[in-house]
């Protein structure tokens, strides 16, 4: 049973390196003034590497180097193939380009054959590792526009790669709205990594969520994210702009209410609590989205985290009051109900929603626990 174990244990850890082999590695450094750039891949022995060290620029069609600063270089190293090619180009004393090249290990002339291999290469580079991407995207929206660079994003690989360019699409000058839609709908389904498809929609929110006919298109992408700490982070980042409209604060907190996580919609509806209390159709939302989360501690957590809001009305501390009922657990529920006496003032909705949610406790125990509250407060 144990060599049984070992065997499958061994297994596993050999397709996890293999897997490890298999994966683009992209680096990318600045220390001391000076900036790195690796993109490198690995299979069976075969190996990849393109490096850029400070200032590097390429010709419109990304076919060669056209420029270098004094202290940049750009590296290659490929032996994929049937031969091993090494290419380093630097900055010569007259400003000129020098190309070091060498194939199997020989020096050679930048012939013909190493040209074909340096195009072959650089388009590999700027589609799979996102070499010099934030330029190219400029170049190809200036030479080809939105359509240009929307048909650039299909032969893209990699789901990093594919945000840069979307994200430098969807924040580019002059984009139509219906492009924009178009857009974030094309990249909400083409980019799988719930990071890369988080972090494009916190680059993008102000964009997206300063237009109202934008607004639906952004939450619908954040319902694609399946991590519920991506999903989270999202919102939470959306959270932090003070200019969001009625409408996209109610598509917010229905898109919290799909967090697939007690934990995390529990701390995003408490940070976004003061936004939603004053106004009874945010507030409607925010308290359909209480009622899915499941957990009780979270549900009590949740609604102590509302009670900090300020100027809370009687009205609203009628819907935390009610919400409370639903909490399963008497200990949590009666817990709250305490916290929430201490912003108790005399208002029959609020009195009777007390007292509702106080029926509900099923523990004598609780139950005296808070009737001995609503006895001093001459209830």
């Amino acid at each position: 049973m144990k060599q049984k174990l070992f065997k499958s244990m061994a297994l596993v850890a050999i397709l996890m390196f293999g897997i490890f082999l298999l994966t683009p590695s992209l680096r990318s450094q600045q220390k001391s003034g000076r900036s790195t750039w690796t993109w490198n891949n690995s299979d069976d022995g075969k190996k990849i590497e393109v490096k850029v060290e400070n200032k590097v620029d390429f010709n419109d069609d990304y076919s060669d180097v056209s420029a270098i600063d004094s202290d940049g270089a750009f590296r290659i190293y490929d032996s994929r193939g049937p031969r091993t090619y090494r290419l380093v180009v630097t900055r010569g004393a007259g400003g000129e380009l020098r190309r070091d090249y060498s194939a199997d290990g020989q020096s050679r002339s930048f012939d013909a054959e190493g040209q074909a291999w340096l195009r072959r290469v650089l388009l590999q580079a700027v589609r799979e590792g996102g070499l010099d991407a934030h330029t190219r995207v400029e170049r190809i929206l200036k030479q080809r526009g939105t359509r240009g660079l929307i048909e650039e994003i299909t032969y893209l690989k990699g789901d990093y790669v594919r945000r840069i360019y979307f994200e430098a699409l969807l924040q580019a000058p002059g984009v139509s709205t219906q492009d924009l839609k178009s857009a974030l709908r094309n990249a909400s389904t083409t980019i799988k990594s719930d990071y890369e498809l988080s972090q494009l929609l916190l680059q993008v929110a102000k964009v997206f969520l300063a237009n109202n006919d934008l607004v639906p298109e952004y939450f619908e992408a954040a319902s694609r994210i399946g991590s519920a700490y991506e999903h989270a982070r999202a919102l939470t980042g959306a959270l932090t702009r003070d200019d969001l409209s009625k409408q996209a604060l109610a598509a917010l907190a229905q898109s919290a209410a799909a967090i697939d996580s007690d934990y995390e919609k529990a701390t995003l509806l408490i940070k976004a609590a003061v936004r939603y209390q004053a106004d009874l159709t945010l507030r409607t939302e925010w308290l359909h989205a209480v009622r899915t989360i499941g957990s009780d501690y979270e549900h009590h957590r949740t609604l102590s985290g509302a009670l900090k809001a300020n100027e809370l009305s009687a009205e609203a501390l009628s819907g935390l009051v009610e919400s409370s009922a639903r909490i399963q657990s008497d200990y949590e529920k009666a817990s709250f109900l305490l916290e929430a006496m201490n912003h108790y003032r005399t208002d029959a909705r609020l009195r009777s929603a007390f007292v509702d949610a106080a029926k509900t406790i099923g523990s004598e125990y609780e139950r005296g626990r808070v009737q001995k509250r609503f006895d001093r407060a001459d209830f």
